[in-house]
């Protein structure tokens, strides 16, 4: 696979392993806390065959990062769980406003329903800047299972929002505050509404996400195609071609595997290896098998509606001046890692530290129709070895080289996915098929399809 810094642009290319080889990272994301006060159905923590026991960071634990605070331009406090549990959450805000760089900021993602004002203004005070505040639904709806951000909580969310918004202006501090919604196939349709209510409360920005899932069964929510655009252009070029001699390309498992095959089976089997000629040809990966079920799906009534909704939502943003950050709705044609690029660093409740958000614990998840077993890379642990060692270390910034070589498959787009190298299932992952030592080829952040505050 091409890099695709070093082919589109060598300055990006430069920047982004600048920041990745310096001597700290200038992004953290810290978990606080792993234990929560909900039960959300997207959530990770409800994932089979995860290894998230609950725990708090220790204050004396989070103190050891001083040295990569002192350079740290973004801290995020929060991970899997609810960093308003953490009880001792202003002292670690206060502790990393007082090592941080003067123009830093501090935040966290939280459903805000354990805000008060003495909370608030504890947090505010203590130099906490950025709020993101989870609000996927503003309604209940019969058949959902597990809770969903906002629901019958949309007062309560109002309410954090104006306790923040009044500590902010006791004490004289700008704040961001903003919304993550995660885009559903069953609350879709209320992402123009949670804009106009998130431009209500004083949101500046809102994060949308696609939904990781976690089950065989949440799988139906995602809205997210796995299939980039040139993949897809490429097969429509085909489709096109095979309408032309009257064929209908979703034909072609029906008579692949045939021995004897009438005129117009070989016909379209024949037309089939041509086009992964094509692919190949042209550097394409290509899983027709995914295609094929995409080309389905975009004539559901739900995916149709799917590009009107965002463009609604899109204009209502800019009409009320609220910043939308929209993920990608279908893969991007070259995989991209921001956490590597921006030299960001994660932290676990336990004090290990880890690349990325895919990478640092261990769970399960579905991923092209398949379950696939993430194990986690940890480098070292802040009991054991300062935080400067554990960053500038052989292992860890010999992966962080690797990842920005990007020279590893586009797994969702192989024919023969999943295999054994990505599902983890028959034996640890030690490299892929094209000799990477990175598991990175099948994650959906470096797809486009999830993003988050850092």
């Amino acid at each position: 696979m091409n890099n695709i810094l070093d082919k589109e642009n060598p300055k990006m290319a430069k920047t982004a392993n600048a920041k990745a080889q310096a001597p700290f990272p200038s992004k953290l994301q810290v978990e606080v806390t792993t234990r929560c006060n909900m039960s959300c159905s997207m959530c990770v923590k409800y994932a089979p065959g995860n290894d998230i026991s609950e725990a708090d960071l220790d204050l004396e634990t989070f103190k050891k990062l001083k040295p990569a605070l002192e350079h740290c331009e973004g801290l995020v406090l929060n991970g899997i769980g609810e960093p308003l549990l953490h009880p001792q959450l202003a002292e670690i805000v206060a502790y990393a406003r007082k090592n941080m760089p003067q123009q830093s900021w501090i935040g966290f993602q939280t459903n805000a329903l354990l805000l008060t004002e003495k909370l608030a203004n504890s947090l505010v005070l203590a130099g906490a800047d950025t709020f993101c505040i989870s609000v996927d639904s503003l309604e209940s709806r019969d058949g959902q299972s597990g809770e969903i951000h906002g629901q019958s909580s949309v007062e309560r969310l109002a309410r954090s929002f104006a306790l923040l918004k009044n500590a902010g202006k006791k004490y004289d501090r700008e704040l961001n505050l903003g919304v993550e919604f995660v885009l559903m196939k069953d609350t879709v349709d209320q992402l123009p509404g949670v804009v106009r209510w998130a431009a209500q409360q004083g949101s500046a920005f809102m994060i949308c996400s696609n939904v990781l899932a976690h089950s065989e069964a949440m799988q139906e929510q995602s809205l997210f195609n796995p299939n980039p655009p040139k993949t897809t252009a490429l097969f429509e070029k085909w489709q096109n071609h095979a309408l032309s001699l009257g064929l209908d390309i979703h034909d072609y498992y029906n008579f692949v595997w045939k021995f004897l095959k009438t005129p117009s089976g070989k016909q379209l089997t024949d037309m089939v290896k041509k086009m992964r000629l094509d692919a190949k040809k042209n550097d394409i990966w290509l899983h027709l098998r995914s295609l094929l079920e995409w080309d389905k799906k975009k004539h559901n009534p739900t995916m149709v509606a799917v590009d009107e909704i965002c463009a609604q939502a899109e204009l209502q943003a800019a009409e009320l001046g609220i910043e939308l950050r929209m993920p990608s709705m279908m893969a991007r044609d070259d995989l991209s890692c921001h956490f590597m690029e921006d030299g960001a660093a994660f932290v676990t409740s336990k004090g290990d530290v880890a690349p990325c958000q895919f990478l640092w614990h261990g769970y399960s998840c579905h991923l092209d129709g398949s379950e696939k077993l993430v194990k986690p890379q940890i480098f070292g642990n802040l009991a054991e070895a300062d935080f400067s060692e554990i960053w500038r270390s052989t292992k860890y910034s010999g992966f962080r080289n690797e990842v920005l070589d990007y020279s590893f498959p586009y797994c969702s787009n192989c024919p023969i996915v999943p295999c054994d190298d990505i599902t983890g299932r028959s034996y640890d992952f030690e490299t892929d098929c094209m000799g990477a030592q990175v598991p990175c080829g099948h994650c959906p952040w470096a797809m486009g399809a999830l993003q988050c505050l850092l």
